[in-house]
């Protein structure tokens, strides 16, 4: 209530026509990601402003992106050999967003052209994603990137213009952000953008914090920082929990 009272003071200056053309927030800007970790539905709220944008008129649209962090990721195509399913081509992406969703008020090509998103960036096929190849870092396989995409939006990790952004009144708008229980760590980006007759007229941006938290950071820290010992760790506990079972079942 606190965070949404203080939004509303902000979107009142955002109404006075002086202040910021666009205003944003998150009902909870970090995410705790404890034993009972189910995921998150978090509600992204804004308010648009008089100027540049016409707010009265309600021509305006939203467009609304959430990129997670960014890590390596190998996507391998399997073919059938000799009646056997192997790995025959491997594409490894050196850096591609551990979470990407696209949530609008419009369809996007009714929004806008294409060559609006891909100049900003918006839209999985606009993500500047490189593959690593024998030379160096090329173009990605049109295939391979489509198997990322599908890939991560079967985990729920990808959500393009699945979520829809409510204009909830004169220059009012709410969308929800979902995140999945096998959301990745670490800071997320949320960006948000007006279009207005098929040209943007206003963005903004928002960070994001998911942390893991009590016993579950405690053992992400110490598995990162000491990989050896954190293995010698998993051993010994997988072999005391197998004594332990032995004993049990012969009772």
């Amino acid at each position: 209530m606190v965070r949404f009272a203080a939004f509303l003071l902000l979107a009142m200056g955002a109404f006075s026509g002086a202040a910021e053309a666009l205003v944003t927030d998150l009902s909870n800007r970090r995410i705790e990601i404890r034993y009972s970790f189910a995921g998150a539905d978090l509600i992204l709220f804004g308010a648009v402003g008089t100027t540049p944008i016409n707010a009265q008129d309600e021509t305006y649209d939203v467009v609304i992106v959430v990129r997670g962090p960014e890590a390596p990721a190998v996507i391998r195509r399997k073919d059938r050999v000799g009646g056997i399913w192997v790995n025959n081509e491997t594409a490894a992406f050196p850096s591609a967003p551990g979470y990407y969703a696209v949530a609008s008020s419009r369809p996007l090509e009714e929004i806008a052209a294409p060559t609006v998103f891909a100049a900003y960036g918006i839209g999985f096929n606009n993500l500047p994603l490189v593959a690593a190849g024998p030379r160096g870092l090329v173009a990605p396989d049109p295939h391979f990137r489509s198997a990322l995409f599908r890939l991560r939006s079967e985990e729920g990790l990808y959500r393009q213009e699945q979520d829809n952004v409510s204009l909830v009144s004169e220059g009012l708008f709410r969308t929800d952000v979902h995140l999945p229980a096998n959301v990745p760590v670490g800071e997320f980006i949320v960006e948000t953008f007006i279009f207005q007759d098929g040209s943007l007229k206003a963005r903004n941006r928002i960070n994001l914090t998911v942390d893991k938290e009590g016993f579950e950071r405690a053992a992400y820290t110490f598995a990162h920082h000491y990989p050896f010992l954190y293995g010698i760790t998993a051993v010994l506990v997988a072999l005391c929990a197998g004594w332990l079972a032995g004993i049990s079942s012969r009772k």
